[in-house]
């Protein structure tokens, strides 16, 4: 006779012992259960490795952080633009931007000032010079615009260029939004102004919101990570044909010709006056160019190497020549934390309520703005998304 044992047929009598399927071997429970204690304690390392990492690492998105009070937002304001005025060859380029016509036009076309259709009810020109012939030309150029006013830090504008950056944001008013600009600004997108102030609006819980700049210390570092930044040296010597002066494009360019063994920490000082950066061509890397040198870090050792601003600049050149497919290489998915450390501060929004309660500054603004506030308040300092060059 057979007996069905739930797994195969066996003889009633036979001498196999069965064990049924249902019924684990006490041995290989506790196997399993050991395991899955093993794979507990590994998750929890891995948990705490990865919030240590965060804590130092920079990153996209809003702070994990509950801050203890959220401004809020006056009902009716104005927007105003400071323009910390010092050099009439710098400012003849932003004037451009302010007023956002086309540098070799006088077409008015995207307009930032608000009597253009624009969002800026008034540009208010800080002047920090001494220079006679700089100062008579910021008098005509307020007259050009309606929008713009000419503001002295001192009486009679006597020793204004020794008034400390930290007196110069004494004129700031409550309820009232700013846009500060630095004045050798090269380059605004056409949108940075309007998404600048947008953001600001949506996120009043930021001490500081800035663009997103193109030779900032840190964020070389960050363009650099993002494959942004290309291959170029300067021209060794005097090219024999004559070139345009004025282009910028890099296709005009040629490639660069130099011997395979060529070390600009060997060579530091420019080649020859005007003399331009060439591309490498495809079959180059960045290895041996000045890009190396950069860090994420406020005094990182390209800060002041002329040849690694050189190489930023024009590779974002090359990417400007591409249009808006090249400027979107540049925006992130969202606005980059900066978690607490230095931030330059060349365009950035910030609320008068927020400067007027803390006043007085010091003289270094940027360190107070960025760190000894966000230290303080416990509301962090955010780059946007929008492009711009200096």
């Amino acid at each position: 006779m057979l007996f069905f044992s739930g797994e195969k047929i066996l003889p009633r009598y036979s001498n196999v012992v069965y064990t049924s399927l249902n019924e684990q071997p006490a041995k290989r429970r506790r196997y399993i259960f050991l395991l899955l204690k093993i794979l507990v304690v590994l998750g929890l390392i891995a948990i705490a490795i990865a919030f240590s990492l965060s804590l130092h690492v920079p990153r996209l998105g809003p702070p994990k952080q509950l801050i203890a009070e959220i401004p809020t937002l006056p009902k009716e304001f104005r927007t105003v633009g400071l323009v910390f005025y010092g050099r009439r060859s710098r400012v003849e380029v932003l004037d451009c931007y302010l007023k956002q016509k086309e540098p070799w036009s006088d077409e008015v076309s995207q307009q930032n000032l608000k009597e253009n259709g624009g969002l800026l009810d008034e540009v208010i020109f800080l002047a920090r010079t001494d220079d006679v012939d700089d100062l008579a030309w910021l008098d005509q150029l307020v007259t050009t615009s309606d929008g713009y006013t000419r503001h002295n830090l001192t009486e009679n504008n006597e020793n204004a260029s020794k008034v400390s950056y930290g007196g110069t944001w004494d004129i700031v008013e409550r309820g009232t939004l700013y846009v500060k600009f630095d004045d050798d600004i090269m380059y605004i997108a056409p949108n940075a102004i309007s998404s600048l102030i947008a953001t600001k609006i949506a996120h009043p819980e930021h001490i500081v919101t800035s663009a997103n700049i193109v030779n900032s210390p840190r964020l070389t570092w960050l363009h650099y990570h993002m494959d942004l930044i290309r291959p170029y040296l300067p021209e060794l010597s005097p090219p024999l044909t004559p070139f345009s002066s004025s282009s910028w494009r890099a296709s005009e360019l040629p490639p660069w010709d130099g011997p395979p063994t060529f070390s600009l920490a060997k060579r530091p000082d420019p080649p020859f006056e005007h003399h331009r950066w060439l591309p490498l061509g495809p079959n180059y890397g960045l290895q041996g160019t000045p890009i190396e040198l950069v860090e994420y870090h406020k005094t990182t050792e390209g800060i002041m190497n002329w040849a690694l601003a050189a190489q930023v600049h024009y590779s974002f050149l090359e990417h400007l020549e591409q249009g808006e497919e090249g400027l979107q290489k540049y925006k992130f998915d969202s606005l980059w934390d900066y978690m607490g450390e230095r931030l330059s501060i060349n365009l950035i929004a910030i609320w008068g309520d927020d400067v007027v309660d803390n006043r007085p500054f010091p003289d270094d603004d940027e360190e107070y703005l960025t760190r000894t506030l966000v230290a303080r308040t416990g509301r962090r300092e955010y780059q946007l998304v929008v492009v711009l060059l200096y």
